[in-house]
């Protein structure tokens, strides 16, 4: 995985380079700093210039998540989508949403998907991403659906914290689906497949009257 230009020494960034790709294969239990080295093209000594233990790789990976890639990437372009996209009905606003946060979950998956396993097992991993991206990402959420409610298109009594679970839990399914059973599915069906969780989102599974109407 590539990240972005960084603030650090080049071998500093190889060495998170590396072990992102090593990590997100191996987990990070299974994952040797001989592996990342050689994988970085240094010695091995050489990673504990920068880092004194093998956490301390992994909370190199954490930061750079949620300081590098948290701000800029996921809570501005969540903004950006939710309150200046040109779409002007709401099941449009949430179907670009999840087209979006889906092509981001796809570009950091390696990185994504080392944080989301350690965080099962390191309690300040957990509290981090909750302090410094889910919280944040809920308020936003929170004003975006008082402006839904003063247009009429959002109930007012919806708690926004289940909406957004709702929104997100739905996106995540869906992503999981995609890896691992994307072997199955068409290139060509994934906006229609998008459609339908969009549907869910909206709608529920209830009957409806209309099964074609949409917002």
């Amino acid at each position: 995985m590539q990240l972005p230009d960084l603030k650090m020494p080049d071998k500093e960034k190889k060495i998170l380079e590396a072990a992102i790709t090593v990590i997100s294969e191996k987990g990070f239990s299974a994952s040797t700093t001989s592996e990342i080295a050689q994988m970085a093209g240094v010695a091995e000594g050489t990673i504990f210039r920068y880092f004194k233990t093998k956490k301390d790789i992994l909370r190199g990976i954490f930061i750079h998540l949620v300081n590098i890639v948290g701000e800029p990437l996921i809570l501005d372009s969540f903004k950006k989508i939710l309150f200046h996209s040109d779409q002007k009905d709401l099941r449009a606003i949430i179907k670009a949403l999840l087209k979006e946060r889906f092509v981001l979950m796809e570009s950091i998956y390696p990185m994504l998907r080392i944080i989301v396993t350690e965080a099962m097992y390191h309690e300040d991993i957990r509290k981090t991403l909750h302090e410094k991206i889910i919280s944040k990402a809920l308020e936003i959420f929170k004003l975006f659906q008082e402006e839904m409610v003063a247009k009429g298109l959002m109930d007012k009594d919806i708690d926004p914290l289940a909406a957004s679970r709702s929104i997100y839990g739905n996106l995540v399914g869906f992503f999981i689906y995609q890896k691992f059973f994307g072997f199955v599915i068409k290139l060509e069906d994934f906006d229609k497949d998008l459609d339908r969780v969009v549907d869910i989102i909206m709608y529920g599974i209830s009957a409806r009257q209309n099964s074609d109407a949409r917002q």
